[in-house]
């Protein structure tokens, strides 16, 4: 491998980081069409699998957020604050310098305002994630190829997560509108239980020559 390959693979490490840093920053500030020119939008099979579904294609990208993450309208911001963060990150650049694999752990929190929860008071949460992904360059700019999040728990802040009274809400969302709904069901569903066992899902990615198939992917 020359030279300048080894530092457009270092590169490319920084360069999903950051692509990943604001999809954090903006998800959490419903910025959800900016999270959308994240993703790889000219690159066929680009999707992201929420915990409920898979959306498919550019279209089904923006369905996602734009759609289904506004359907209740900016007055829905009021009192929400749904924060992941992003720890423990292991990628993998291929060897053509063309893809990369990722995940990342994220511990977060959501709180619920009223308009969310149908309540007077907004509700607080503990929630905790994990991410994988693979990114394709795309017109020379890194971008979210596959994301796919999955389960850890999804608690109220006052109970311990052993409880698991709130997984099944996130897992099958009681207010998605038949217009938004995803194009897939999905892939993985593990949520923690007391009787569960944790999985290393998703697997961290291991060093790869280039993007062949599915195989794999995230």
């Amino acid at each position: 491998m020359t030279l300048e390959a080894q530092i457009a693979r270092l590169e490319a490490v920084h360069q999903v980081q950051n692509v990943m840093g604001r999809y954090s920053y903006w998800h959490s500030a419903a910025m959800h069409s900016e999270c959308v020119d994240l993703f790889a939008l000219k690159t066929p099979g680009v999707r992201v699998e929420m915990m409920w579904g898979v959306y498919t294609g550019p279209e089904g990208i923006r369905r996602c957020y734009e759609g289904w993450h506004r359907h209740l309208g900016p007055e829905a911001d009021i009192g929400s604050m749904h924060m992941h963060t992003l720890t423990t990150p292991v990628i993998e650049v291929a060897a053509d310098g063309q893809t990369a694999r990722a995940v990342w752990i994220s511990p977060g929190h959501e709180t619920m305002g009223p308009l969310e929860t149908g309540e007077k008071e907004a509700r607080a949460h503990w929630a905790w994630a994990k991410y994988g992904a693979d990114f394709a360059l795309e017109d020379g700019r890194w971008k979210i190829w596959h994301l796919h999040v999955y389960g850890i728990f999804f608690t109220p802040y006052d109970q311990p997560w052993t409880a698991a009274t709130d997984n099944a809400g996130v897992i099958d969302p009681p207010s998605t509108p038949p217009h938004l709904a995803a194009d897939q069901p999905p892939t993985t569903r593990w949520m923690y239980a007391p009787d569960a066992v944790y999985p290393n899902s998703p697997a961290p990615p291991e060093p790869y020559p280039t993007f062949a198939d599915e195989t794999g992917a995230y």
